[in-house]
């Protein structure tokens, strides 16, 4: 399962597909640091922009920044509970919601919530995660099957990620 290739990714018909007509921002793409972190999460980003609809301003400054150090998308958002011995997540892309069950407790983490999606910089497109920054709660991108986070959340051989994966290599246009 490659987790990291090169494609030919159209950033404005991936986004429009993940956004759904959601009008919230940063809650479904952002620009990323070279470090691979967020940081209009904390307001720090070097860039100023506002976001009322994604008009042509908005993919110019997504075009720029996939050329520097890339963007997140979003593309799958889950929310999770364990009863009887089995893992229950609510899944939500492209308008669409799915229920994934796996009585594989031991290889899945069970979160509140969170989310997955790629990381697009140059021709490269990345699938990962959002993982929460510890104390300082700017949340970065990290790949799956990386060292980067709690192994058990962003393994491939956790069988919601393989599902996950699945969903995203779908949404991208």
């Amino acid at each position: 399962m490659e987790i990291k290739r090169k494609i030919n990714l159209d950033v404005k018909r991936t986004v429009e597909n993940s956004v759904a007509g959601n009008g919230e921002f940063h809650f479904y793409v952002d620009e990323l640091t070279s470090n691979d972190y967020m940081p209009t999460y904390a307001g720090n980003a070097d860039e100023k922009y506002t976001y009322d609809e994604m008009d042509d301003e908005f993919f110019e400054f997504l075009a720029r920044k996939v050329k520097g150090d890339g963007i997140y998308i979003r593309l799958v958002y889950a929310t999770a509970s364990e009863t009887n011995g089995e893992a229950v997540f609510e899944l939500e892309y492209g308008g669409k919601k799915e229920e994934f069950r796996t009585s594989d407790v031991e290889n899945v983490l069970v979160f509140e919530f969170a989310d997955f999606g790629v990381k697009v910089k140059g021709g490269e497109v990345t699938f990962g995660a959002t993982i929460e920054g510890g104390c300082v709660h700017v949340p970065y991108f990290a790949e799956f099957g990386s060292l980067k986070a709690n192994e058990k959340f962003i393994s491939l051989e956790n069988p919601l990620n393989r599902r996950i994966i699945e969903i995203m290599e779908g949404m991208i246009l």
